[in-house]
């Protein structure tokens, strides 16, 4: 059974996200925030007078927005994204031409994942497009649904089997012991065009089963699929080790995967420290507290280089700080942060690890933030 390919070719025309399913669109929606409303201003003496159900609301709505924030251009996002849209757009869809595989590589907490659903989100628009016209010109193959683009996030070791059934299950596609020929129909008939499978280090590559999920990986790449994986320590993953078959395995996948190295944020000359500091302060002109200081760069100037010493760099500390002492700061009924507040804010292990001294080294004015220019 296949889908009426005319059916939906007038509304593509005008707004060509309407070829995907309402899951796809309503994720994209999610990656992209795009409706996170914005919370109206509020004084506090606004503020005192709600019922607790509206300061509920309140609240919600301010937490949302400080948190549910889209992917925030950086120059290492800048990088990044830019080189997944050229490898993109320099793809063609033949089962006749291999494709290279993409790896992002970088330490957990550097944002390889928010970069990986936004590079989704994107991709499932272009290619709604790239359909669309292909309906318009009448070459477009007939689908039993249209799912461009498969995110997949590996929350443990999985086996080959395993991870191409969670494959599956993201199309909602019905799978036996043997996932392979229904994961082959499913592609076919969903238009599925990227895979991009997260967490791919969770995968024991120094065994049988990194030598199958290797295999599998170069399989799709030769089917004409485009694979984006993200991980950390690629070298591990392609240097592993092992028997004869698996170290052919860990070659071949040497030979097509392009690694982009997705870095923390540094701070050792002050054009990085300008760009950390306007980092902070988009998420400065998110925050809504209702006593914070009305003057634009308050957080940005006052704890900007502070939030570094105690994130050193990593994106997901930082949205941590600020959305706990967010948090704080409304539980509290103060509505402003201050140092103190922030002092008593504990973030991921990783960094909280030589905090007491990086903090007093930087309230002595020691600490070696930025190199000598």
């Amino acid at each position: 059974m296949t889908m009426n390919t005319t059916r939906h070719v007038d509304a593509a025309d005008a707004n060509p996200i309407l070829l995907l399913t309402d899951v796809d669109r309503a994720w994209i929606s999610e990656v992209l925030a795009i409706d996170i409303a914005e919370p109206r201003p509020v004084t506090a003496e606004q503020l005192a007078a709600m019922t607790d159900r509206e300061r509920s609301w309140f609240n919600l709505a301010r937490t949302n927005y400080l948190r549910r924030v889209p992917l925030l251009d950086t120059p290492v996002v800048t990088t990044v994204m830019e080189a997944l849209r050229q490898h993109a757009k320099s793809s063609i869809r033949s089962d006749m031409h291999q494709q290279d595989v993409v790896i992002l590589d970088g330490e957990p907490g550097v944002g390889k994942t928010m970069m990986l659903k936004t590079h989704a989100a994107e991709e499932m628009k272009r290619l709604a497009f790239q359909r669309s016209l292909e309906l318009e010109h009448g070459t477009a193959e007939p689908l039993w649904t249209f799912r461009p683009v498969l995110y997949a996030h590996l929350q443990g070791p999985m086996t080959r089997n395993e991870v191409v059934r969670l494959l599956c299950d993201q199309l909602n596609w019905p799978s036996d012991t043997n996932p392979l020929p229904a994961f082959e129909r499913a592609i076919k008939q969903c238009g599925v065009q990227l895979i991009i499978i997260d967490e791919i280090q969770h995968v024991n590559f120094g065994g049988a089963t990194g030598r199958h999920v290797h295999n599998i990986i170069r399989w799709m790449s030769n089917a004409g699929l485009r694979v984006i994986l993200g991980g950390t320590d690629v070298n591990t993953v392609l240097n592993s080790g092992g028997p004869a078959a698996v170290e052919v395995a860990a070659r071949n996948s040497r030979g097509r995967w392009v690694r982009i190295d997705v870095p923390k944020l540094s701070m050792r000359n002050s054009r990085e420290h300008e760009q950390w500091l306007d980092l902070v302060y988009a998420f400065e002109v998110r925050l809504r507290l209702v006593s914070a200081p009305t003057t634009d760069g308050w957080f940005a100037d006052s704890f900007g280089v502070y939030a570094w010493v105690r994130t050193l760099g990593y994106l997901n500390s930082l949205i941590l700080l600020m959305s706990r002492a967010a948090t704080a700061a409304i539980e509290s009924g103060t509505e402003t942060i201050d140092r103190a507040l922030l002092d008593s804010i504990p973030l991921q292990y990783e960094v909280e690890r030589g905090r007491e001294r990086r903090v007093a080294m930087f309230d002595d004015g020691t600490y070696p933030i930025m190199d000598p220019e």
